[in-house]
């Protein structure tokens, strides 16, 4: 298989960190917050004492730069050159990475739909925007 374009590291990288400020807001008390707390059996203080930032912010930021990378690559090789075509890379690499994985292991944890809808969607949001903008910055 090979690249129809290089791929953008820059791009990349800023989508990274476009996802991590996208997590912050998104978890946020004021958007999903507390929905998201709600489906948890540990109370939110819990939840903080071993709440390590340092590790939690690095670990996805590194995990986010990697799925931007295998969705520029996707990108690139089905020859994507547009906003809308990133777009469209973007929904299926959701739909058929992300809902599939997630609605297997919410049905064996024994998560809510709530739940999955809330973390599939900040995803879904994440891999529509990066999608978009790697389609558009190549």
């Amino acid at each position: 298989m090979q690249l129809a374009h290089e791929i953008n590291f820059i791009a990349v990288l800023v989508c990274a960190g476009i996802a991590l400020g996208l997590c912050l807001l998104y978890y946020s008390p004021m958007i999903l917050g507390k929905i998201w707390m709600e489906s948890f059996e540990h109370s939110e203080e819990e939840m903080k004492k071993n709440f390590n930032p340092v590790k939690v912010y690095s670990v996805s930021f590194i995990s986010q730069v990697v799925m931007t990378y295998i969705l520029a690559l996707l990108i690139s090789f089905s020859n994507a050159t547009t906003p809308a075509e990133g777009l469209q890379i973007g929904f299926m690499a959701w739909l058929g990475f992300i809902a599939t994985a997630m609605t297997i292991n919410y049905l064996y944890e024994g998560r809510t739909f709530k739940h999955f809808i809330v973390d599939s969607g900040y995803h879904f949001i994440v891999l529509l925007v990066n999608g978009f903008i790697l389609g558009m910055w190549q």
